[in-house]
């Protein structure tokens, strides 16, 4: 509540009605989904639809200085798609819901040179070659700003991007505007999900949301709620790519040869646990 600026006095009367809702959710429910009614619920309490609105925008600020003095140390070294990946990857920090403060250049500095502790870029490689479209889901914004060389890379070897983004507010997670804030704009055909549920709700998105999730030859998914609510997906064509950085045990758990803190590059239905 930090953020929608409830006074301290009033803080207590939101955390019992809280407390209410999450008592009657469906354990048969994903965790964002869950979220989702209480940040909501929250957010209806305190008055205050978009209390992230001034740290979304600095964040997609200091993202674009950051990867501005990036490329330009490392111009000339023409990277590649694996290359531009890892970066995308150290972008997924940017994540106010969870990480309240986050050092974005030393994260750029040890995803560069450690990689992925779970890494399935062959299997995406040789998806990319034969693919024509491409789905990928943004996650948060400033994280946003570090997706675009990818979709800059896919774009101009000919594939057709689409970027989801969310439709609603709902914590730090990008909308239309951070998307073109972003340049997406520029490669991608920028599509709404129809909701601002965390993660993908197939029955809260939008029918064309959800056709191109069921349609593309290659989903890439960014972000832990992403991969919370897509990870048991099977009506896409089985070419989901999770791209997310592990900030809890509960999804190292899930994911099988990874820990806390760990940076994953993993295919729908290689390395998760059963």
């Amino acid at each position: 509540m930090h953020f929608a600026h409830k006074p301290e006095a009033e803080q207590p009367a939101v955390l019992y009605e809280i407390m209410d809702l999450v008592r009657n959710f469906s354990m048969d429910e994903t965790p964002c989904y869950n979220s989702t009614f209480s940040i909501l619920k929250t957010y209806e309490l305190c008055g205050n639809t978009d209390p992230f609105v001034d740290e979304k925008r600095n964040s997609n600020i200091q993202a674009r200085e950051i990867l501005d003095r990036f490329m330009e140390h490392h111009a000339g070294e023409h990277p590649g798609l694996y290359w531009n990946i890892k970066l995308c990857a150290a972008g997924n920090i940017i994540d106010t819901g969870i990480v309240v403060e986050y050092d974005i250049e030393k994260t750029i500095e040890d995803t560069m040179k450690k990689g992925f502790s779970i890494d399935h870029y062959q299997d995406f490689k040789e998806d990319i070659e034969k693919a024509e479209t491409i789905l990928y889901l943004a996650d948060n914004c400033g994280e946003i700003v570090f997706d675009t060389p990818v979709v800059k890379f896919l774009a101009e070897k000919g594939k057709k991007v689409y970027l989801s983004v969310k439709s609603a507010p709902i914590l730090n997670d990008a909308m239309y505007d951070d998307a073109v804030f972003a340049g997406m704009d520029k490669y991608a055909e920028i599509v709404e999900t129809g909701s601002g549920f965390l993660g993908v709700s197939p029955k809260d998105s939008s029918e064309e949301f959800i056709n191109l999730l069921n349609t593309c030859d290659v989903i890439i998914s960014k972000g832990q709620a992403n991969f919370e609510s897509l990870s048991d997906y099977n009506q896409a064509n089985g070419n989901i790519y999770f791209i997310l950085k592990i900030k809890c045990d509960r999804v190292a758990d899930e994911i099988k040869g990874s820990k806390f803190g760990d940076s994953v590059f993993v295919k729908s239905g290689k390395g998760k646990a059963l």
